[in-house]
């Protein structure tokens, strides 16, 4: 079973699971709300991607965060305690304290602690090439409607390594509790777009995110894909020579 099929990082791994395997999804988007959807079958594995993003509007409605990321957690896991489970959590999860987003990704995790069988798959920053959500970071420099940045470090991850992240840890059984899934290797926001204003008050906010990639190098896991390729493919060669401390 995978939930959250038709969202950013869902979609693209239904199109690579289902190659090989039969994949049950569900999704607010087909009408399928796991507060009360009726669960009557029974799964090899359940791969959890359903649930809220984003910390911003998690400050303007943390109750939609506790529903659809805590408590739908715990319906399924009270559901399927002896089921294999991977699923999303967060980068945010090292620092609750923050927002509500963060606050509900770390107590999904303090939930699946009860069950053996699961793992907590903490998601640092995701982008690709053909993101469908507007609001994300590399969407908004690409289309020149980012208005500002900010000072923070982020840990950007590409959706195919996020992918094949997955993927191997579906054969790893016995890998449970919680992994970071990134690339080691934090770029500063403002070092992506030099030339607009810095925003320094922005609530809710981690001040740096970096993957503990020690879990997923020793299962063999190295990612393909970085940011700098990601510009060049873009035409943003002048940013990569920011980053090599050239003059433009």
């Amino acid at each position: 079973m995978l939930t959250g099929h038709k969202g950013f990082i869902g979609s693209a791994l239904l199109e690579r699971l289902r190659k090989n395997n039969q994949v049950i999804g569900f999704d607010l988007v087909d009408g399928d709300d796991l507060l009360d959807v009726e669960f009557n079958e029974e799964f090899d594995l359940i791969i959890h991607l359903a649930g809220k993003s984003g910390v911003r509007e998690s400050l303007k409605d943390p109750a939609s965060y506790w529903n659809n990321n805590v408590e739908v957690s715990r319906r399924l896991l009270n559901r399927y305690p002896d089921t294999r489970i991977l699923y999303a959590s967060s980068s945010s999860a090292y620092e609750p304290d923050l927002n509500p987003y963060a606050a509900s990704k770390y107590i999904m995790e303090e939930l699946a602690e009860r069950y053996p069988n699961t793992l907590g798959m903490r998601f640092h920053t995701v982008y690709s090439d053909n993101c469908p959500r507007d609001n994300m970071f590399f969407n908004k420099l690409l289309n020149n409607v980012l208005e500002y940045t900010t000072t923070h470090y982020r840990d950007f991850i590409h959706l195919e390594d996020v992918l094949d992240a997955i993927e191997l840890l579906i054969d790893k059984n016995y890998v449970n509790g919680t992994i970071d899934i990134g690339t080691g290797n934090p770029i500063r926001i403002q070092d992506l777009a030099p030339d607009l204003p810095v925003r320094l008050n922005t609530p809710g906010e981690r001040n740096f995110t970096c993957a503990n990639t020690e879990k997923m190098s020793s299962l063999g896991f190295k990612p393909k894909y970085t940011v700098e390729k990601f510009l060049t493919n873009n035409n943003l060669d002048n940013i990569i020579n920011l980053f090599n401390g050239e003059k433009v």
